[in-house]
């Protein structure tokens, strides 16, 4: 075969999302699934091998047994090699590393991981800069700058890398980010550097690693956080993201809010906190509601990254109409690709989130961002 492809799925990453959890690490994944948690890896690997079906006469993917791996590349109708025994269902890390080794061995052109940013710390720690690696989201912390936008979008990185005349030209150094997670040292807002590696990035295929707000921003955060506190101090029920800019926003209200969870408050007080998507739908029932997000800075990424428990039904429910954006104006100006981006696994939704967004900026200032759907049509 011409082509050599690496694959390693973990079929339990992102399954924490969508039930409120940070992460499937550990003993997390048991609880996902007692909360009712679905498996979405197989399905985002499958979305991105299909782009690369084209290739299927001189590709050869080189994977594991079974919900590791060779069951998605059959799925999609490509040739594959199982080079790894691991295939269970619920992989730990040794799992993903023993099998990082095995397909290491057999030299592929690149590395395809579908996962978090768990995933991706196993991978490199086997695979380093040795060989290109590139990530299928499919996580609930996603913060390397390793994953394409979306699974559709991984998989056309893969195709252009693959068919590539020169494919060094299109590697770049990514980083391996990752915070602490409840279940090995509490909820750390800041990510940190666990190491390098050589990934492909086409266009804005492959958006940047995760930024943290420098402190010269808070000043400029302060006058949009407590305009947006006003703007929210009624009787609808108001869904609040994660992340440090709504932490802030929180304590602005007067409670001590989930970091890294959604928190829901009406009439200047606090309803519930570090609720899921189910418990979500539950509180508003047939109540106004609105959605308070910030962005993720270096990615501009709305929905779909770290905030899994507003899904798709959540914002439906909502509606779209409904969604307060607050966000410092030097997070916006460093946007990789000069937009936000939105990618809720729903595509008929995300291509009704697209089109211009207002941003809270400041006590006064409101911009108008593009919103783009992180579908590879979007992209190109």
């Amino acid at each position: 075969m011409k082509h050599r492809l690496g694959l390693i799925i973990n079929p339990i990453a992102g399954m924490g999302g969508s039930v409120g959890l940070k992460g499937t690490d550990g003993d997390l994944v048991a609880k996902a699934q007692a909360m009712g948690a679905a498996p979405v890896a197989g399905p985002r690997a499958v979305t991105a091998l299909t782009q690369l079906t084209e290739l299927r006469k001189e590709l050869l993917v080189l994977t594991c047994l079974g919900e590791m791996g060779a069951t998605a590349a059959e799925t999609a109708g490509l040739n594959s090699r199982i080079v790894s025994g691991v295939g269970s269902a619920e992989t730990t890390a040794e799992d993903t590393r023993a099998a990082a080794n095995a397909i290491l061995g057999h030299r592929p052109v690149l590395f395809l991981f579908v996962g978090g940013d768990g995933t991706a710390r196993d991978v490199s720690e086997v695979v380093g800069k040795s060989i290109p690696i590139l990530g299928v989201p499919s996580g609930v912390k996603m913060h390397s700058a390793v994953f394409a936008a979306t699974a559709r979008a991984a998989g056309e990185v893969a195709r252009r890398y693959l068919l590539a005349d020169d494919r060094e030209s299109l590697l770049r150094d990514g980083e391996i980010m990752d915070r602490e997670t409840p279940s090995t040292g509490g909820e750390n807002l800041s990510p940190k550097l666990f190491g390098m590696v050589r990934t492909p990035q086409v266009t804005f295929l492959v958006p940047g690693a995760k930024s943290s707000s420098p402190v010269t921003e808070r000043a400029t955060l302060a006058g949009a956080i407590h305009r947006a506190s006003e703007t929210i101090n009624d009787e609808r029920v108001s869904l609040i993201g994660p992340g440090s800019t709504m932490q802030a926003l929180k304590r602005q209200l007067g409670f001590e809010g989930t970091p890294l969870g959604v928190d829901a408050v009406a009439d200047g007080r606090c309803l519930a906190k570090d609720v899921n998507e189910q418990g979500i739908l539950e509180l508003i029932g047939n109540r106004p509601a609105r959605i308070v997000v910030s962005i993720i800075g270096g990615q501009g990424f709305l929905f779909g990254r770290g905030n899994q428990q507003l899904s798709a039904r959540v914002i439906r429910a909502v509606g779209t109409d409904n969604i307060v954006v607050v966000s410092s104006l030097e997070k916006l100006t460093t946007l990789f690709g000069n937009c936000l981006l939105v990618d809720t696994g729903d595509e008929d939704l995300d291509n009704s989130l697209a089109g211009h967004m207002p941003v809270i900026v400041s006590s006064i200032r409101t911009v108008m961002m593009p919103v783009r759907t992180a579908s590879l049509e979007a992209l190109k």
